[in-house]
């Protein structure tokens, strides 16, 4: 289980920006960040500043720009990008960035400072992604692009966090690589969770089949995720899919289906 006093790094979200070019144009991203990942544990009415260092290791001079994006993780744990502000959890419009814009020669780094006014009514975990984008430079063939890097911000405060998570539905269905078993999570908490598990597939009370789940599946503050699980192809009969998750919660939650494998 995960204790919430632990703070775990994750790999740097990254893109390339290609601009009029073909899908086969290369793009060699010239700018990392670190942290990747930023938790802050703070209090109500404080005021914070903590840095983020950018650095450009490629050999030529780049002109970067910082900004604030809102993010969603979907259930399918593919993410989403909204306007500053837009997530009821975001805290984008509490924080200020300096600089916000700068030019770094090659092999250099520049520390870029985030203050975070954190409302007198905050309570459990608000985030933000803050973006470091290049601007487009001219590469072969007239191609422009341009590199984004990003970092994540999260802001605690610890006396009001609770995690709490539940199975909202549980289905199986026969497909041509195996028996596939849908997992409903939802994070009723107010901090994100990473989820690992199982599904105990049954038949006669006896164990059958055992699925374990992917790890580190994220899910972010009142988020859903619907997990996709698959087992062996099962013989005819009636089975009893049984699921177990793991979320950093005091307890696992549990969901379960019947289904007829014909």
């Amino acid at each position: 289980m995960r204790a919430f006093s632990k703070y775990v790094v994750l790999g740097v979200a990254l893109s390339t920006l290609v601009l009029l070019a073909p899908a086969s144009a290369p793009a060699d991203i010239s700018v990392d960040v670190s942290p990747a990942k930023y938790e802050l544990q703070t209090a109500p009415g404080k005021t914070e500043t903590f840095p983020i260092l950018v650095r450009n290791t490629s050999t030529a001079a780049v002109h970067i720009l910082a900004y604030l994006s809102d993010f969603e993780v979907g259930p399918n744990g593919n993410y989403v990008f909204s306007k500053p502000g837009k997530n009821p959890f975001s805290v984008a419009k509490a924080i200020t960035i300096n600089p916000r814009e700068f030019d770094l020669d090659p092999n250099t780094s520049q520390q870029v400072r985030f203050s975070v006014d954190v409302p007198m009514n905050a309570t459990g975990e608000y985030s933000s992604m803050v973006f470091f984008e290049t601007r487009p430079t001219r590469a072969q063939r007239g191609v422009s692009i341009a590199e984004r890097i990003a970092s994540k911000i999260y802001v605690d405060i610890p006396e009001s966090t609770h995690f709490t998570g539940e199975i909202d539905d549980v289905s199986a269905k026969s497909l041509g690589d195996g028996q596939h078993y849908l997992v409903g999570f939802h994070n009723t908490g107010n901090v994100h969770v990473y989820l690992s598990g199982r599904v105990e597939i049954k038949q006669g009370g006896a164990v059958v089949d055992k699925v374990t789940l992917p790890t580190g599946m994220l899910v972010e503050r009142a988020g859903k995720r619907v997990v996709d699980a698959v087992g062996k192809k099962l013989p005819p009969g009636s089975y009893q899919a049984v699921a177990l998750i793991d979320f950093g919660g005091p307890n696992l939650v549990a969901g379960q289906t019947s289904f007829t494998v014909r």
